[in-house]
């Protein structure tokens, strides 16, 4: 298989999906938890950046099934980025914590 630019966005695609689980999680726990906005963000502000993830990963998919962008791979991707993502939070979620 060629490499495919369209594979990048459902890496990425997982990436925000990935990236959005613990803000949503901790905002939901009504938990102060570390955001882009701040290291000691509020559980609204929290939520808010875990739909935006959600959101935009949604909107990136839409826009990739309209196209017809799919194949084999395309899941793949997907879960690739996703698993960085929850790999890398798993393994620095004493860091965040201690902030």
């Amino acid at each position: 298989m060629a490499f495919d630019l369209f594979l990048v966005w459902y890496f990425i695609m997982g990436f925000l999906l990935g990236n959005g689980v613990p803000h949503f999680a901790f905002g939901s726990a009504d938990k102060i938890f570390r955001s882009p906005f701040g290291q000691k963000s509020s559980p609204r502000t929290n939520i808010l950046w875990g739909l935006s993830n959600f959101a935009a990963a949604t909107a990136i998919g839409i826009s990739l099934a309209a196209l017809g962008d799919y194949d084999s791979y395309s899941l793949g991707s997907l879960l690739l980025g996703f698993w960085l993502m929850m790999l890398m939070f798993g393994t620095r979620i004493t860091r965040f914590l201690n902030d």
